[in-house]
């Protein structure tokens, strides 16, 4: 894995000191290399800049950012692509290839067949790749928006990094608070694509390429050449079993090209479904020993949190892992403005400091882990993508709605069934589209304005359209995003089996309905059973977080609760300061629970704090 740094100097006044500074401040994402090309033409100066993770050639030939022996083509690559070696074997004989690695094969695929042969790459990727002859640049981006990367450009510059860290570095860019993403925080959790928390800084949006010629004109667009291209499998109905065969088939088919050795990599294991059958399946295919990693509470937390800390460690003895645990406690907490500060922007998802310390101590081992991570949105597996199901069933009549929010105002219910369905209760609306959302977001609508939602979605497709937009956007922005920097925080790769190009085509090909058919991700539940994994199968849904409500009752807890409620902070120019004291108070006499809402204000406070205070 590694670092994309790119200038385009439209002024020829800056010499190679800027792009080793946008190296420098990258450099987590690839300490075994850092390297720098220059080139000049008839419009601009040009400079490459890369930070290298040695992973599948650790020799220096692979070092990047790599040359054509014709010096007429360049590429900075970050990521992986893993059947490099079948598209390698189709151009063997057109190039002198010297390397043991992915990067020479996509350097070259590109150079044969343009920016399009990216849609013939099966991994997670961002490059930039620059045509000398034709004096054009490209930035490319994995069409699951795995791997990152992001832009500026004005009339002098022309700036890319795999970080908005990279690109601040330079000095080069002016560093202005972008409002608007605040207040969509507030509603989504994170930023809405291309928009950052940035003005005039974007993100490359997944499956998209930019292409910039030497009259700076700049066009993005897909890399695909046509839709059935990325879509090899027919839209039709399978039997139970054709479908548990060809779901087991491909998921064995993307854990065997994506893990590195059995020696050289491990899997973080939670427990649950996803992580458990990554872990199955792997002892089927690689015997015993594969290294596992799990967050587990002190036993004086132990209620607290989730139940992690059994099922990761009965998964770990049922399929002969060699196991290691990371013991968190409220003292955790310590290090939240550390990690806060490795952040390019804010997510308000207690999940940073789990990753960013389970990824700390499995790079004691190890420089690749599989990671469960897209399992949720491709086989459907949340609580919402049900319960929206039974809403757009049951919930949709005038009648329905008026008596749901009625039944929902009671919020005195003790157990946590009860309470999920008064939740469900008061977050239905008559506009399907608003009520996934109230689903899915932060609980800050009573005084928020009304956001946009972006696209508006089909009458006849609002399941797959909710599938899709957690797909889309809360697993890119979210998930995806915090897994990439926490883990390369660390020089630790991340690899993502459930988002195999083959695996998210084939679920998207079974459509939402029978996704759902049997219960959330019952594809995957089913595998699992079958792997004498029922216990798995049976636990409760339970997300990656912290145990925050009971954190908040601690010392340390209590501080960062007070911290909050200190009024000459930059979030009170966005949020209304009351209503922090309303949270805080019921949070701390025990009388409502906003701890995720709380949460998301700690994590943008302190965000605004060390970046614009």
């Amino acid at each position: 894995m590694c670092g994309i740094n790119v200038i385009v100097d439209k002024t020829r006044l800056l010499d190679d000191s800027y792009i080793k500074k946008m190296n420098a401040a990258t450099v987590h994402r690839g300490p075994d290399h850092s390297g720098v090309c220059f080139f000049r033409n008839s419009s601009f100066n040009i400079y490459l800049g890369n930070n290298r993770l040695k992973v599948t050639d650790p020799l220096s030939r692979a070092d990047q950012p790599m040359v054509s022996e014709d010096q007429n083509y360049a590429i900075s690559y970050n990521g992986e692509v893993y059947n490099f070696k079948s598209l390698k074997s189709t151009i063997l004989n057109d190039f002198p290839f010297k390397t043991d690695g992915d990067t020479e094969t996509v350097f070259y695929k590109i150079i044969k067949n343009g920016i399009q042969a990216a849609n013939e790459f099966h991994g997670m990727f961002a490059f930039a790749f620059y045509d000398h002859a034709k004096e054009t640049l490209s930035l490319c981006r994995d069409e699951r928006g795995i791997k990152p990367i992001y832009y500026f450009e004005d009339e002098k510059y022309f700036i890319a990094s795999s970080e908005i860290k990279g690109i601040l570095a330079t000095g080069l860019v002016s560093k202005e608070l972008n409002d608007k993403e605040i207040y969509n925080y507030f509603l989504f959790k994170y930023a809405q694509r291309p928009n950052t928390f940035f003005k005039n800084i974007f993100e490359l949006e997944p499956g998209k390429f930019i292409h910039l010629n030497n009259h700076f004109q700049k066009e993005s667009k897909s890399y695909k050449l046509n839709s059935s291209n990325g879509y090899p499998f027919k839209k039709q109905q399978y039997s139970k079993e054709e479908i548990l065969e060809k779901s087991e088939e491909l998921i064995q088919q993307a854990i065997r090209e994506q893990t590195y050795s059995t020696g050289a990599s491990g899997i973080f294991l939670s427990g649950g479904v996803d992580s458990t059958l990554l872990l199955a399946v792997s002892k089927e295919l690689f015997g015993s020993g594969v290294k596992t990693y799990s967050i587990v509470n002190n036993k004086d937390e132990a209620w607290a949190g989730t139940e992690d800390f059994s099922y990761s460690r009965l998964a770990a003895k049922k399929y002969q892992a060699s196991h290691t645990t990371v013991q968190i406690s409220a003292k955790d907490l310590d290090r939240l403005d550390e990690i806060i500060r490795r952040l390019d922007q804010p997510i308000a998802d207690s999940a940073i400091l789990l990753t960013y310390l389970i990824s700390e101590k499995a790079f004691e081992d190890v420089k690749v882990v599989l990671s469960g991570a897209g399992a949720d949105e491709v086989f459907a597996g949340y609580n919402r993508h049900k319960a929206f199901s039974i809403y757009l069933k049951y919930f949709r009549s005038s009648a329905a709605i008026h008596t749901g929010h009625l039944l929902g105002e009671f919020n005195s219910y003790k157990s946590k069934s009860l309470r999920l369905i008064s939740r469900f209760l008061n977050d239905i609306d008559h506009d399907p589209q608003t009520t996934f959302f109230n689903f899915s977001n932060l609980k800050f609508r009573d005084f928020l304005r009304l956001q946009e939602f972006g696209e508006v979605w089909s009458k006849d497709q609002l399941l797959e359209s909710a599938l899709n937009y957690d797909k889309n956007y809360y697993l890119v922005n979210d998930i995806l995003s915090l897994t990439d920097q926490m883990t390369m925080a660390h020089c630790l790769e991340a690899r993502v089996p459930y988002l195999d190009k083959n695996i998210v085509a084939w679920s998207e090909s079974l459509g939402a309905n029978t996704l759902l058919k049997n219960g959330t991700k019952w594809i995957l539940k089913e595998l699992l059973q079958r792997k004498n994994g029922a216990e798995f199968v049976k636990r409760k849904k339970e997300g990656f977080g912290l145990p925050l409500k009971s954190w908040f009752e601690k010392d340390i807890g209590k501080n960062l609760l007070h911290q909050l409620k200190e009024k000459n902070q930059l979030l009170y120019r966005f949020f209304p300061y009351y209503k922090v004291d309303q949270m805080v108070e019921h949070q701390e006499r025990k009388t409502a629970d906003f701890t995720a809402e709380l949460w998301a204000l700690i994590i943008l406070s302190r965000w605004l704090k060390f970046n614009f205070e």
